[in-house]
């Protein structure tokens, strides 16, 4: 197939709270690192992989855009592919907004974005490929896998109030790619909804068009609980510690000015 020029939003900009049982702030299950390298590294690097991807923006939350930039390690010196840091919102619907009315700002051309989960770091460039190519037949597409556990409804007692046919449900995976600019049009139109919306085929769909399912990766988990991570609860006190650290050096050089500073006052005052 012929690769349109897309973009790519990468969602990072979430509270982690299913992960982050200690409720410390600034532990995020997407810095921390899996073989090696950050989750949020391994969920971008196959879309440098596929063609004629034109830039990735990556939602981060305020006050952590430092943060997100060193779990980007070496990507945003690479000079394949420009990656352009956004300060999502307070939910994930408001971060990709955010990010798409930076696109529109921007003269790429591009036909479709591409909606990435930031945890999902097991996303190969083949999974891409197959969903772009869907997009490009229904405007919109999403890879999914059959439901295989037995499907229910419950009350907020928890009792079991309807049985769902499974044979029509799926579990629907990331990245959700759809034609630009419809999926801005979708966004602003969504933006002032009281709908809660659940993800970005739910807005395209409500915006009255169509998602076509292409077939998801079982490897294409994301990561949710603080179990998916090996040896996470050592990186989290590593990484707390180190986070720390670089605080309180970035104090003793900024008291190392101010004191500069003021002998240099000082000095041009005599």
């Amino acid at each position: 197939m012929a690769f349109p020029q897309h973009a790519v939003i990468v969602t990072a900009a979430g509270s982690s709270e299913r992960f982050n049982t200690t409720k410390q702030l600034g532990v995020k299950k997407e810095y921390l690192q899996i073989d090696g390298h950050a989750v949020l590294y391994r969920s971008i690097l196959p879309f440098l992989q596929v063609p004629n991807c034109c830039a990735i923006l990556v939602t981060y939350p305020e006050g952590m855009e430092d943060q997100c930039a060193v779990a980007l390690e070496d990507l945003l010196q690479q000079n394949l592919v420009p990656i352009i840091l956004v300060k999502g919102g307070k939910s994930r619907q408001e971060s990709v907004y955010n990010a798409l009315k930076m696109l529109s700002t921007m003269a790429l051309g591009v036909q479709y974005i591409a909606i990435h989960d930031g945890a999902r770091c097991f996303v190969t460039p083949d999974l891409v490929i197959r969903t772009l190519a869907t997009a490009t037949v229904f405007k919109g597409a999403v890879p999914a896998l059959p439901a295989t556990d037995a499907l229910k409804t419950i009350d907020n007692n928890g009792m079991i109030k309807a049985h769902i046919d499974r044979s029509h449900t799926v579990g629907v995976q990331t990245p959700q790619i759809f034609r630009y600019p419809e999926i801005w049009e979708a966004h602003q139109a969504a933006k002032d909804s009281t709908t809660l919306y659940v993800d970005d085929t739910e807005i395209f769909s409500d915006f009255g068009l169509n998602v076509g399912v292409c077939e998801g990766d079982r490897e294409n988990r994301k990561i949710t609980y603080i179990e998916d991570v090996p040896e996470a609860e050592k990186q989290i006190a590593d990484y707390l510690s180190a986070l720390e650290e670089g605080k309180r050096s970035a104090q003793a050089a900024r008291a190392l000015h101010q004191a500069m500073d003021e002998v240099r006052r000082e000095q041009e005052k005599s």
